[in-house]
């Protein structure tokens, strides 16, 4: 059965927070569908590392030739306006999009019939190279100059989108807070239960060898 886009979306969210040791970014942040704002890039996943070899990525999902041919019009493409991601992808089924149709600096990922992910072109290439400054000096190749302050209108406005940060914050740390509450009472309970057994067990083997002790 043929991707669908929003399969293809949710596949490139995945693949974003993969770890770098598993041909991943390693992004701590991934989103599917974002931007938009202004009218302008609305990205289909995006993906944020934060740290010394961090940066913005954009993964444009594409399930016809047709769809990938058109994206070239688009003004954050053809150098109209800058666009977001500091490094770009695009992720197809397999076979669709090959290397020499990329644009200069995007990288490539397949999606086999499996829903598995195959690393074709990118800044993430460059990690099997070994060592952080040559695998560095590579990536260079892949960088954009993005739009931070879209980005960052664009990571504020989706935050927004699920209530009020400081809100949800609070939230989570009143549910962590009660879980803890929680499993301490059930260890208390797990003790017990353990003492409970232990001395059932003792009063048992006394009952053996003197008698029921309800008759002393």
């Amino acid at each position: 059965m043929a991707l669908t886009h929003g399969e293809l979306n949710s596949i490139a969210a995945k693949w974003l927070k993969r770890p770098l040791s598993n041909n991943g970014p390693g992004c701590q942040v991934a989103l599917t569908e974002v931007g938009g704002l202004f009218g302008g890039e609305r990205a289909d996943a995006f993906g944020y590392r934060w740290g010394y070899d961090g940066g913005s990525i954009v993964v444009e999902s594409k399930v016809s030739r047709s769809d990938f041919l058109a994206d070239r019009a688009k003004p954050h493409r053809n150098g109209t306006c800058p666009g977001m991601g500091t490094y770009r992808y695009y992720i197809c089924p397999e076979g669709l999009i090959d290397i020499p149709d990329l644009p200069h600096g995007w990288g490539l990922l397949w999606v086999n019939k499996r829903g598995h992910v195959k690393l074709k072109a990118g800044h993430v290439c460059c990690h099997k190279v070994g060592g952080y400054g040559p695998a560095r000096d590579m990536a260079m190749f892949w960088q954009h100059p993005a739009d931070l302050r879209f980005e960052l209108d664009m990571m504020a406005h989706s935050l927004v989108r699920f209530g009020d940060p400081e809100e949800a914050k609070e939230m989570v740390r009143s549910a962590n807070r009660e879980y803890s509450r929680v499993a301490a009472e059930v260890n208390k309970l797990r003790e017990d239960i353990k003492k409970y057994r232990t001395d059932a067990y003792r009063l048992k083997l006394y009952e053996s060898q003197y008698g029921d002790l309800s008759n002393a």
